[in-house]
This record gives C-alpha cells, structure tokens and sequence, in this order.
C-alpha cells in the first residue's frame, strides 16, 4: 500500500516536471523568435527607414492591435487548443518567410557594392514600406503569441499550479530572448564576413531564423495534445475566459461605456488610469529618444545590428535576474507603491543626467532600467494593483485599465512626438526635458495612489 502511494507521488511528480518543461520549451521558442525578431525590427528602424517613423508604426500597431487580437480569441474559441495553435504558427511563421524573400528581392535588386547602405537612396520607398511592415507587423502579433502561451499553461496546469507555471513559462520567454540575442551577436558578424554578404542580408536572415523557430513550436503542440488530453484540462474556451491579459478581452460597447462610467465617477479608479496612460506616454518618449540617439551616435552596418544584439542580451539577462530573485520578494517587503514608485524615479534620476550630457551610454541605461524594470517589478506592481479594484466591476474595468488605455497611452506619446520632434523640430535634449516632465507627472499619479491602497499588497 505504501509502495502504491510512493509509486503514485513519484508519477505526479515526474508529470509535474514533464508538464513545465513542455509549457517552458513552448514559451522559450517564441521567446527565441522574438529575439531575433527585435534585433531586426530596431535595426531597421533606425537604418532603413529612420526613426522619425517610429511615431506612425505606433499608431498602427494600436489600431491593427485590435481586430487582430479580436480574431485570435474568436479562432481560438473555435478551432480548440491543437487546432489554433498548429494554424497560428503556422500562418505567422508563413508571414515571417514572406517579409524575408520581400526584403531579400528589394536589397539584391539595390545596384551598389556590398559597403554601400541600401537607404544610401532618399527615394528608396519600397525598402522602408517593407521594413516598416515588418516593425508593425511584429508588433501585432505580439497580441496573438502572449494568450498561445498563457493557453497552454491553463491546458496544461490546474487553477491551483497557474502561478507558478505562469511565472516559469514568462522566465522561459526571456531566457529565449537571452539566447536569441546572444547568437545573433556571434552568427552575424560571421555570416556577413564569411560569405561576404551585404549587410542588410545577414542581418535579415535573422527574419529566416524566425520563421524556423516558430515552425519549430508545432512538434511541441502536438506532444503536449498527445499526452495531456483536453477532458483531464482546462478547455481553450475556458482558459480565455480566465486570462487576464486584457488586450485579448473584448470590450464591447455597452461594456466600454459602464467602464468608462465606473472610472470617471471613482477617484480611485480615475488615478488608476492616469498612471497607466502616463506611463505608456513615458515608454514611448523613451524608445523614440533610444531610437534617435543610436541614429546618431551607432556606426551603420554590421555594427549597429551587433549593439542591438549586446543591448537585448543586457536587457534580457536584467529581466531574468530581477524576475526570479527580487520581484516578490520586493513587493511583499515594500509594498505596492514604492514598487510603483521604482521605476519612475530610477528614470528620473536618469534623465536628469541625460539632460546634461545627452550621450548615447544614458539612455541605454536607461532603456535598460526601463525594459528590466517593466517586465519584473513594475509590471507585477501594475498586476498587483489591478487586484484591488472591485471584484463586482473587475471584469469590465480591468480590461479598459490594463488593455484600451496603454494603447491610448503609448498612442498619445506617439501623437505628442509628432507634434514636438515634427511639428516643432525640437533637439533631443529639448526631447529629455519632455519626458523628464512625464515622469514627474507620473510619480506624482503614484504618489496620489498611496491613500488609495493597501500599504503591503495581497497575497495574490
């Protein structure tokens, strides 16, 4: 008897392991293919069609964000688990080769010598409309990639392992982005040397690289499917309902306006939202100044595509360390509002240097702290915070909060941007003055918080 129930521990346990590898390996290969996928989308930005567009791709990720992830859930819904998974990868990495051969016939049809940059031509539209595409597009699937992930976890783990497998799925995604960098700051340099190739060709194979490795997921769906049968899990239609990521929520009219109501006659609720507008404002000032400075001050070529590489491997390898050893442990010692508080000071403090020597070293610095900080301590501060609107209005109010308003949010900075660096032709120190003032204004929303919530957040 004892014998059986040691038997029986042991199994559940091996199950347990062999669950989160599978949940992990899926999230580490799109967290793979998105790290190749920044690389490529940053360097073509600021090589091939200037960072002065970064405003407009913007926008068009918010407004393409929308219909996209409105399809996803419906599909999803609809095809079940094994079925959405196998055709989204499927679809996506099919998008991911045509953008490659799209690139590829554009730079190979560029009559120049290899050391000649493709963007040498002002004219030169067909290479930004495609490489711009690409930044969009990128961006757009984003919004189908994070509920496949969270999909899995809810097929594979019941109600009482998600959090935990939730926060080793999300570990695994970085630690994707982390291998992806790396390898991508090695190969390159010798695929460009070594064969001679034009520089926007090695860099592109990286598009190639994407698609391989998002292929590549599909062998894991089905063993996942295989071994794990729906009626011993949660069913997709289920796990969409329970996923929290409001983005793929859908606010429908009657919805948007109770919502809306709720937030403007609650103060609570109404410094909720300004703090989650006020920093999509912040992220998009900042990624337009990283933007604008590496223009500037990064040598083109094989160089630049190497600093994007070197900047992501940081950036990834910060997120982790800061994920799995000091964000809760944060939280629970801290509380919920200087984990607010962190980010935006540490930015203050930042920009107040960078306002006096505007220099290329700061605002890596500070895209570091930023993107690290984000995804680990502040991101959950957010997740935290959310848990303490009303259970009753919860379902409404959070997608709106968490959802609608970062895009209004990151869409307002967007706006702002083309009226100040367009419209006014500021300089880029003139540029820091601004989002120097953005983040006052956001720790001050912060600040406000603090009599609104708890001082020690709740056991989630």
């Amino acid at each position: 008897m004892l014998e059986n129930s040691s038997s029986q521990q042991s199994l559940t346990g091996e199950l347990d392991r062999t669950r989160l590898i599978l949940a992990a390996m899926h999230a580490l290969l799109i967290g793979l293919a998105f790290g190749f996928g920044k690389i490529v989308r940053d360097c073509s930005l600021t090589c091939n069609v200037g960072y002065q567009f970064f405003p407009f791709a913007i926008i068009a990720i918010g407004i393409l964000a929308v219909p996209v992830s409105a399809v996803a859930v419906r599909l999803a819904t609809r095809f079940g688990y094994r079925r959405w998974q196998i055709w989204s990868l499927t679809v996506i990495a099919a998008s991911f080769f045509i953008f490659w051969g799209a690139a590829y016939i554009i730079v190979i049809s560029y009559e120049s010598s290899a050391e000649t940059y493709v963007t040498a031509s002002p004219g030169n539209l067909s290479v930004r409309l495609v490489y711009l595409g690409f930044y969009i597009w990128l961006g757009a699937v984003a919004t189908v990639f994070a509920p496949n992930i969270k999909n899995t976890v809810y097929r594979l783990f019941k109600a009482g392992e998600r959090k935990k497998a939730l926060a080793f799925s999300t570990a695994s995604l970085i630690l994707g982005g982390l291998i992806g960098s790396s390898f991508a700051s090695v190969v390159l340099p010798f695929i460009m040397r070594s064969l001679d190739l034009r520089y926007e060709l090695a860099r592109d194979s990286l598009i190639l690289g994407m698609g391989i490795v998002i292929l590549l997921a599909i062998p894991v769906i089905l063993i996942i499917d295989r071994s794990f049968p729906k009626e011993r899990y949660i069913r997709p239609e289920e796990a969409i309902k329970e996923d929290l990521t409001p983005v793929y929520q859908d606010l429908s009219r009657a919805n948007l306006r109770i919502a809306t109501r709720w937030i403007a006659l609650d103060a609570k609720l109404r410094r909720m939202a300004a703090l989650v507008l006020v920093r999509g404002i912040a992220e998009i000032t900042l990624l337009y100044l990283f933007y604008w400075l590496v223009t500037e001050q990064t040598p083109f070529f094989i160089g630049r595509s190497i600093f994007f590489a070197n900047f992501y491997i940081v950036l990834n390898a910060s997120t982790l360390m800061l994920l799995v050893f000091a964000a809760n442990r944060f939280i629970k010692r801290f509380g919920l509002i200087l984990t607010l508080l962190l980010l935006p000071c540490a930015l203050f403090l930042g920009t107040s240097f960078l306002i006096v020597q505007t220099i290329m070293v700061v605002t890596y610095i500070l895209r570091i702290a930023d993107g690290a900080l984000e995804q680990s301590l502040y991101g959950q501060g957010i997740d935290w915070m959310m848990l303490e609107v009303d259970e009753s209005r919860a379902p409404v109010v959070r997608p709106l909060l968490q959802g609608l308003a970062v895009r209004v949010g990151r869409s307002m900075g967007a706006v702002f941007i083309l009226v100040l660096a367009l419209g006014f032709g500021i300089s880029s120190t003139q540029m820091a003055v601004y989002y120097l003032l953005v983040i006052v204004i956001w720790i001050l929303i912060a600040l406000s918080l603090r009599s609104q919530l708890r001082a020690k957040p709740l056991k989630a």
